[in-house]
């Protein structure tokens, strides 16, 4: 059963006080509007208790406006008798506005026919000649010294030394 709801189409509100909210279309005439009962409550003051009606008919999804005060607007034009909707449509009754999506319309691939072939083990690389071994180095590249110390490291410690020499001695000083 949860495979078949997911293949109902669907309005999704896209903005409005219930963004985000789905409301699948099942099969027969279903009553859009803001008065209780209706299939698809709309709580928008803009929308007419009755607003419009969505019909799921052979696959196919017919919206008609039941003379609201407003309008309903089909992709930015007002709507004028029966309309077919079609997958990724945009409705606009008052201040809400609905996104259809029709999961039968999602696009499909023919198949093709898909041809094995028999996996030929690979050939062997030609073995490669002896070439001369690799030796150690016999003598150092590059001198090795002590580790550098960064001039900046030194002046800060020695600042360090001399700061906390002076609270020394202005503490025991000064007492």
């Amino acid at each position: 059963m949860s495979d078949e709801l997911d293949l109902l189409p669907l309005l999704t509100v896209t903005s409005g006080p219930l963004q985000g909210a789905s409301f699948r279309l099942r099969p027969g005439l279903r009553q859009i509007g803001r008065e209780d009962g209706v299939d698809v409550l709309l709580d928008d003051p803009k929308v007419s208790r009755r607003h419009a009606t969505v019909e799921l008919v052979d696959g196919r999804v017919l919206l008609t406006d039941t003379g609201s005060t407003n309008g309903t607007w089909l992709n930015d034009r007002r709507l004028s008798g029966l309309t077919e909707l079609h997958d990724g449509d945009r409705l606009r009754l008052g201040h809400v506005e609905l996104r259809f999506f029709d999961p039968g319309a999602a696009a499909t691939y023919q198949l093709t026919t898909l041809r094995y072939q028999a996996l030929v083990p690979p050939t062997p690389a030609p073995a490669r000649a002896p070439g001369p071994a690799v030796s150690a180095l016999t003598a150092p590249t590059q001198l090795m010294g002590p580790p550098q110390r960064s001039r900046r490291m030194l002046l800060m410690i020695g600042g360090c030394v001399a700061l906390a020499g002076w609270v020394t001695w202005a503490y025991l000083a000064f007492q």
